[in-house]
């Protein structure tokens, strides 16, 4: 039984965006910013010299979850963008990355205990750069298409460009056929 697959090819319709839902980052950051003020809230009105230890372990540990939960959502890719002139990687704290098509050589999806994508590009220094992201951002299949798509000189490996290959030929069937969605 054969699954319908969505993937659109970005050419023609650019910029094209591709984010996290901004409410659900909202509020996941919102959560774990309330959970981490309250653990210190917590250890300043509540624990004390009698206070037991597990009850002083408990609010540290919550803490440590909170924060580092905390770092990752605002630090982690927020959105890609496909500009005509580059791809925009952005960030809600860190500086965004454009990295031009020319200048991207390879993409690589591995798994460690979840999968990764690696992107290796040359900088605007000609400085060799690899960006990993998590596979689980929205509509990644769609994503991959597109930068192999827009970076004809890229690399891809084994198991990937035979997915990519699988779905440049099922993307140009329907175009010949006037459908652009797969």
């Amino acid at each position: 039984m054969q699954t319908d697959v969505n993937v659109r090819s970005v050419r023609g319709r650019l910029p094209v965006r591709y984010r996290f839902n901004p409410f659900v980052r909202s509020f996941m950051i919102a959560i774990t910013l309330t959970l981490a003020i309250y653990s210190v809230y917590f250890l300043t009105r509540y624990v004390n010299q009698d206070t037991p230890l597990i009850a002083k372990l408990i609010p540290i540990m919550i803490l440590f979850v909170a924060l580092n939960s905390l770092v990752r959502h605002v630090t982690s890719l927020n959105s890609l963008i496909f500009a005509p002139e580059c791809l925009w990687l952005r960030f809600i704290l860190k500086p965004s990355i454009a990295i031009e098509y020319k200048n991207i050589e390879s993409l690589k999806l591995q798994r460690t205990l979840m999968y990764y994508l690696f992107l290796t590009y040359r900088d605007s220094k000609g400085n060799k750069r690899v960006y990993k992201t998590s596979a689980g951002f929205p509509k990644m299949l769609e994503i991959m298409y597109n930068i192999a798509e827009m970076s004809p000189q890229i690399v891809l490996d084994d198991h990937l460009a035979k997915v990519i290959g699988y779905l440049k030929e099922v993307n140009q069937t329907l175009e010949v056929n006037g459908n652009n969605e797969l």
